[in-house]
């Protein structure tokens, strides 16, 4: 299997998962990218760290994300986002609203995309122009 072929293959698995999974996934992956740079670049204590992690890994901060990334989407990317935006979930995110819990899924289905691509300049390149102020 030539290059491209193993490309459009692993494309095509990832793209048809469950927006849910995806966003299961996307959850873990942008916690650890918040929480990594905070520990390389701030000396603060643990209970600092957590508090500054808590403010940008919550769906307030991820459904303002979403609605900074989506005109700049694919045309699988949108659909992954659409796919997260209409998956009903039981759950609830706290001090949040329903819609920003919503716009925060989709959010992290699309940081999970991204992951499972191997999409690692767009992942930077969202954290470094919207994230990074942030913290």
């Amino acid at each position: 299997m030539d290059k491209i072929q193993k490309k459009f293959s692993e494309k095509n698995e990832f793209y048809l998962k469950d927006a849910l999974s995806l966003a299961y996934l996307g959850d873990v992956v942008f916690s650890l990218m918040v929480r990594e740079y905070l520990v390389k670049n701030f000396n603060l204590k643990l209970n600092e760290l957590n508090k500054k992690a808590n403010n940008v890994v919550c769906a307030r901060t991820q459904s303002e994300l979403m609605k900074e990334l989506y005109s700049s989407l694919t045309e699988d990317e949108t659909d992954i986002v659409k796919r997260a935006r209409n998956s009903h979930t039981s759950n609830k995110a706290k001090n949040s609203t329903l819609e920003q819990y919503n716009l925060a899924t989709q959010f992290e289905a699309l940081v999970g995309y991204w992951y499972l691509l191997k999409e690692n300049t767009k992942l930077e390149n969202m954290f470094q122009q919207y994230v990074k102020e942030m913290l």
